[in-house]
C-alpha cells in the first residue's frame, strides 16, 4: 500500500470523525466535516505513526486546534461573510465556544489517529521503512574562525586525515581577505 496513501486515507477518516466536535462552532455542518477532512489528512501525512504515542498526538492535535480556531473562527469566517475579523476582547468571548470545539476536535483527532495507525499497522503491516541510498557518508569538521590560526589548523587536518580518514574534510565558517595571506607569507 502507497504510504500517503495510507496516511491520508486514515487521516480522512479520522478527521471525519473529530469533525463531530465541531459542532459548538457555528452551524456549518457540511463545511465542518469538508475541514475536518482536510486536516485530518493533512495531520495524517505529516506525521510519523510512533506506536503507543497516544497523549503525544492528544497533546499535539490539541494544540493544533488553537490557532485553527484563530484562523478559521475568527479571521476566515468573518471574512468571508463579508465583515471585518472578529479579534476584539467581547467578539473573542462569543466565539470562547468555537475555541472549546476546535480544541476538542483536534484532541479527538490525534487520538483517533492514533488508533487507526495502530490498527492499520496491525491489519495491514508495519509500514514500509524508507529506503536509505547508499551514498559515502563524508565527515566535515568545522573550523570556526578563518584567521591564521584557523586556517594553519585546516592545513595541518587536511595533511594528517588524507591517509586515515579520506572522507573527512575540514572546512571553514568564514572566509576573510586573511585566508590569502598564508600562501602569499610562504
Amino acid at each position: 500500500m502507497n504510504l500517503i496513501f495510507r496516511r491520508c486515507s486514515i487521516g480522512i477518516l479520522s478527521g471525519a470523525a473529530a469533525s463531530t466536535a465541531l459542532t459548538a462552532t457555528p452551524h456549518h455542518a457540511l463545511w465542518n466535516l469538508i475541514l475536518g477532512v482536510g486536516i485530518g489528512a493533512a495531520y495524517s501525512a505529516g506525521l510519523q505513526p510512533t506506536r503507543g504515542a497516544y497523549v503525544d498526538n492528544l497533546l499535539a492535535g490539541a494544540s493544533l486546534g488553537v490557532p485553527l480556531w484563530g484562523l478559521v473562527s475568527v479571521i476566515a469566517i468573518p471574512l468571508l461573510s463579508g465583515q471585518m475579523p472578529e479579534w476584539s476582547a467581547e467578539q473573542m468571548r462569543q466565539n470562547f465556544p468555537a475555541l472549546v470545539g476546535w480544541v476538542v476536535c483536534g484532541a479527538f483527532l490525534g487520538v483517533t489517529n492514533q488508533a487507526l495507525q495502530e490498527s492499520a499497522e496491525y491489519f495491514f503491516g508495519p509500514e514500509p521503512a524508507p529506503k536509505v541510498s547508499e551514498v559515502s557518508v563524508s565527515k566535515r569538521i568545522v573550523i570556526l574562525g578563518a584567521g591564521f590560526a584557523g586556517m594553519r589548523t585546516a592545513e595541518c587536518l587536511e595533511e594528517k586525515l588524507r591517509g586515515t580518514f579520506p572522507s573527512a574534510s575540514p572546512w571553514s565558517m568564514k572566509r576573510m581577505r586573511c585566508s590569502l595571506l598564508p600562501c602569499l607569507l610562504k
